[in-house]
């Protein structure tokens, strides 16, 4: 089964608030001195007038500033707002009060009034770190990821100690394809900030995106040994212990992740895939079915499911999971070779062509595309369209082996001998010790059609072997057949 390895949004690591949240004190205003009375200019008498209405004194742009840095710390995101709006509107040039109001507009992705504040904050103030990190962070959730990156390489620029800034823009990095740069950047945030959760958890994501499993196991392990409450660090553990083929603490990691917070829809589904290699279908399953309780958009979810349900039998219900994975996300090329696969099961092999092409469509260095291709074709009699397919896959694949046996046979029922010794004996040099008897009665029959008796007769009494000992009777007649006609 695929694994799985995903980097969270940032959401759910990272507040979306100023990178420096400070209160601030007002200016010093000196005193207004009396007028002094002398006897030669007497102070008038006043005419009595009525009593004035009481003044309600309104709070200083400061003091508003402050309440709302203190209504916004506490969620309070309407009362923050108004109290920002009384300081702007008290001073017009109160950079750290657009500042705060981008980030509200930001949270509630109300993006134009965001934009708008945030733009004012960097006109009034050019060197304003806050104001560049969190214009970037709307342009983040806008998903505009280049100008969001722009503008957290100028916040830390400004203020190189914005931690947050290198996280964002290391994730930016990890989430497309330059996940060394994205490592930099977190390592500057570990260096800036040795306490920093959020960095060693992103920076074990982009080690386990890069296979670096060990790098990545010892990461969250410092964010776990920093704080041990965090779920997602407890999964990104698990993920990588199962690609270290630990399955044991993986397990036990997914489970703490679960049980340290029941909503996290990807610790069901990674944990399914444990489940899936200790041969426990319905507790896979159980997880997936729960994953997309939690999350009805996760894909992988759907894809998952609809393999293990592949695996059991199940059709007409892995179909559904198939298309359901691909209408949530028309670019996923496993999801159409998986639905292929289901259409070989059901014989339908004009169907399965498609939806391998499909997803060679999407991804043309997908091996194990190619050469389920290739077996569809085959099965049609399309003996040279599935070469040429088999000949992609160890193109891409120099080590696909499957690949290298499949296309001997395909050698074989074209005639082709010669080449076919040689993809055969390619496999069999390969891995000795993991050879299918097919392998060898295919060997076999290609040293018999050339002439070489004694080799074949070797080849096929291995074959013979090898079908008694995995009890395939038929296999075992069928090769004896074959060596009484030598």
């Amino acid at each position: 089964m695929h694994k799985t390895v995903t980097l969270l949004g940032i959401t759910a690591l990272l507040g979306l608030s100023p990178s420096a949240v400070m209160a601030q004190t007002e200016t010093e205003v000196p005193a207004v001195e009396a007028v002094q009375e002398t006897p030669e200019s007497p102070a008038p008498v006043a005419a009595p007038v009525a009593p004035a209405a009481p003044v309600v004194p309104q709070p200083s742009p400061v003091e508003a500033y402050n309440q709302g840095v203190a209504a916004f710390q506490a969620g309070n995101l309407e009362a923050a707002l108004s109290y920002f709006n009384a300081a702007i509107a008290a001073n017009p040039q109160y950079v750290e009060a657009y500042v705060y109001r981008g980030a509200i507009y930001s949270r509630q992705q109300d993006w134009s009034n965001a934009m708008i504040n945030l733009d004012r904050a960097i006109e009034l103030d050019p060197t304003n770190a806050n104001a560049y990190f969190m214009r970037g962070v709307t342009y983040y959730g806008m998903g505009n990821r280049e100008a969001a990156s722009q503008d957290f390489t100028t916040a830390v620029e400004q203020d190189p100690s914005s931690v947050s800034a290198y996280l964002y823009r290391g994730l930016i990095d990890a989430e497309g394809t330059n996940t060394n740069l994205a490592i930099e950047d977190f390592t500057e945030a570990i260096n800036r900030d040795p306490q920093a959760v959020d960095a060693y958890v992103l920076r074990g994501f982009a080690y386990e995106k890069s296979g670096a499993y060990e790098e990545a196991v010892a990461d969250f392990s410092q964010a776990i040994q920093l704080d041990g409450g965090r779920a997602v660090a407890y999964m990104g553990r698990g993920v990588a212990y199962y690609n270290l083929e630990m399955l044991t603490p993986a397990l036990d990691d997914l489970n703490q992740a679960v049980s340290l917070n029941p909503n996290l829809a990807r610790a069901y589904l990674n944990r399914s895939y444990i489940y899936v290699r200790q041969n426990r279908p319905n507790r896979a399953l159980a997880d997936l079915d729960r994953a997309i309780e939690l999350d009805p958009k996760l894909s992988e979810a759907y894809l998952n499911r609809g393999i293990v349900r592949a695996s059991e039998g199940e059709y007409q219900a892995a179909e559904r999971d198939f298309a359901r994975s691909l209408e949530l996300n028309p670019s996923q090329a496993q999801a159409y070779k998986q639905k292929g696969d289901v259409q070989m099961s059901i014989g339908d092999e004009l169907g399965a062509i498609a939806d391998y092409s499909e997803a060679l469509f999407i991804d043309v260095s997908y091996a194990e595309a190619y050469k389920a291709r290739g077996d569809a074709r085959l099965a049609i009699g399309d003996t040279l369209g599935a070469i040429s397919d088999y000949t992609q896959a160890v193109t891409v694949q120099p080590g696909y082996l499957e690949a290298y046996a499949a296309r001997g046979n395909a050698y074989i029922q074209m005639g082709n001998s010669q080449s076919a010794y040689i993809d055969l004996t390619q496999v069999i040099t390969s891995d000795p010790r993991n050879i299918s008897p097919v392998v060898y009665y295919n060997r076999g029959m290609a040293q018999a059609n050339m002439g070489e008796i004694l080799g074949a007769r070797r080849d096929l009494e291995q074959a013979a072997s090898l079908y008694l000992e995995t009890g395939n009777a038929a296999g075992y007649r069928a090769t004896l057949q074959a060596l009484g006609q030598l």
